[in-house]
């Protein structure tokens, strides 16, 4: 699985060309340095100096004379691993990024930072380099990678057009079914164990669990004595399983802090560490009133469905939820390859109508429903097209993903979309 081609390698390639500096964030182990050590120069047919401050003897180098070092490097590209573990980099870097400005555009360095911790080195970026970087989120391995990360999926397809291809229910019915059995199974193994490549090197369940607990207890150990004090990380692993049994509902900081029996502002400043570390991501609500989107309760996910399994231990979530946090780390993954990276919200109204996933942005909106039966039918839709009624002018259709194999048209202008050919590579 090491061969496997990463989606956003395209991403940063591109903005390298406009910017002088790509900051790549993400969780631990999703693979940050391969790409940045092997993929990208490669990529881009660059020689370039790669140094890591995992390094503590280069971060006593560089901590000595930070500016001289990066002004001696000579290679086109130039590639900082870590960099939250070196905040005293970001002035030098800034001084120095100033200075290749000056320099012919063919004579300009780039630079490619990498951290892994969000929460330490994002206000170092906002302090030393604003305006001064294009930031990029590295995600686990992506349905569409692990498929074969060929041409854009259906959903940018249709997320272009703001229409359904209707050549697509012929294309389906003319794909080779070795190929579709091929695409299924792939999908129903990353429902099950998330998209972390090294859960993907390895091949019996065993070893991917214990894979996944060693990464949770190396995160509580390790991670996140690196970002924040927390007198007690026994209380810190318990809330980090309470939160993750409300994977994809509202999120309620008392009811939380009742269960756990702490202040709220333990449990605010716990949900703290674990969204700036990427392990969970809050989705606000879709409002006509822009200022009611800020107020309202956000939903809360835990993206990765196979590190759920050993946080949730003994705990278990319903298999519409875990499916819905499934879809959701996909279009987190979707959304930021896309030209113009869109918006994405849930959407609920005082009577009670929900809809799971609302994308919006300058294209237009599409509502998408998830289900995780295997088969759709109209009720399926009924919220779907009421949004599309409700907003004809910029809702033009809307989708219902579920993990069947049909693709139908279930009302007017909403579609159940099969999951694996929505998200994949066929």
């Amino acid at each position: 699985m090491e061969s496997l081609r990463r989606s956003i390698l395209d991403i940063i390639a591109a903005r390298l060309k406009n910017e002088l500096v790509v900051v790549l964030t993400g969780a631990r182990q999703t693979g940050k340095t391969t790409l940045c050590e092997l993929l990208l120069p490669e990529l881009l047919h660059l020689p370039f100096t790669y140094i890591t401050f995992d390094d503590p003897d280069e971060r006593l180098r560089f901590q000595k004379s930070a500016v001289s070092i990066l002004e001696s490097l000579t290679t086109p590209l130039v590639i900082l691993d870590e960099v939250q573990k070196i905040p005293a980099l970001f002035d030098p870097l800034k001084l120095v990024v100033d200075r290749e400005r000056r320099k012919p555009v063919a004579e300009q360095k780039r630079f490619v930072l990498t951290g892994s911790s969000q929460l330490l080195m994002m206000k170092s970026i906002r302090e030393s380099l604003t305006g001064r970087v294009a930031l990029a989120q590295m995600h686990p391995f992506s349905l569409h990678e692990v498929t074969g990360a060929g041409e854009p999926p259906l959903l940018s397809r249709i997320w272009q057009e703001q229409a359904f291809p209707r050549q697509e229910m012929e294309r389906l019915q003319l794909l080779p079914p070795q190929r579709l059995r091929t695409v299924r199974a792939l999908r129903d193994e990353h429902q099950l164990w998330g998209g972390y490549p090294p859960v993907w090197q390895r091949q019996g369940a065993t070893e991917r669990l214990n894979w996944l607990k060693d990464y949770r207890k190396t995160y509580l150990e390790r991670d996140i004595a690196d970002v924040g004090q927390v007198a007690n990380i026994d209380t810190f692993a318990l809330a980090q399983k309470l939160l993750c049994a409300r994977t994809a509902n509202l999120l309620s900081i008392s009811a939380v802090s009742r269960d756990l029996g702490v202040a709220v502002n333990t449990v605010k400043r716990y949900l703290e560490l674990l969204t700036m570390s990427f392990q969970c991501v809050l989705l606000p609500p879709w409002h006509e009133n822009v200022s009611k989107r800020l107020v309202k309760s956000p939903k809360l996910f835990f993206p990765d469905v196979g590190l759920n399994r050993v946080i949730l231990g003994e705990l278990s979530v319903s298999r519409g939820a875990a499916y819905e946090s499934w879809f959701f780390a996909e279009l987190l993954k979707w959304k930021q390859l896309q030209p113009v990276e869109p918006e994405l919200y849930f959407y609920r109204t005082a009577a009670g109508m929900e809809i799971d996933f609302i994308l919006t942005g300058e294209e237009g909106m599409i509502p998408i429903e998830v289900k995780s039966s295997h088969r759709v039918t109209a009720a399926d839709g009924r919220s779907v097209a009421t949004f599309l009624s409700e907003h004809p002018g910029t809702a033009r259709l809307g989708l219902v993903a579920y993990p069947g194999d049909d693709l139908v048209e279930i009302r007017e202008n909403v579609w159940g979309v099969p999951d694996w050919y929505l998200l994949g590579t066929l």
